[in-house]
């Protein structure tokens, strides 16, 4: 019999760039702005993440194709970064591998980083987080 994961992930913190047409701002500078709002909502420092989750709309505009983009801009430690696509569903389905991941016991504070629209103008949902095991 299936068993749900109700009580076996918790959202540590969450962050997200600032909203608007930031045509000034690239893919990097977004992500950045993210994530260190994140790890301070979530009170940790991206030391103890051991795996992040990267989503893109489209593969070729801003970002490439892979996870090294992520990696790079936010100087990860050497973790797994997981990179999805799946058009207006990137960051859900970010969001979804990395509580998983929690709940499956395989990963213990991995980081989300959605990013639904190529040029940057719009706030992605759900927004990058901090996972842990509850």
């Amino acid at each position: 019999m299936a068993r749900g994961i109700k009580d076996k992930v918790a959202i540590l913190g969450m962050g997200c760039s600032r909203f608007g047409e930031r045509w000034e701002s690239g893919a990097e500078e977004l992500m950045v702005e993210a994530y260190e709002e994140a790890l301070a909502d979530a009170g940790i420092d991206g030391s103890q993440l051991d795996a992040a989750w990267f989503s893109t709309h489209y593969e070729e505009i801003n970002v490439g194709k892979g996870g090294l983009p992520l990696a790079t801009a936010l100087r990860l430690p050497n973790i797994a970064v997981t990179r999805v696509e799946n058009f207006c569903a990137s960051g859900s389905e970010a969001f979804r591998g990395a509580v998983y991941a929690v709940a499956s016991g395989a990963r213990s504070t991995p980081s989300g980083q959605p990013r639904a629209r190529p040029q940057g103008t719009s706030r992605s949902w759900p927004p990058p987080t901090a996972l842990s095991t509850a």
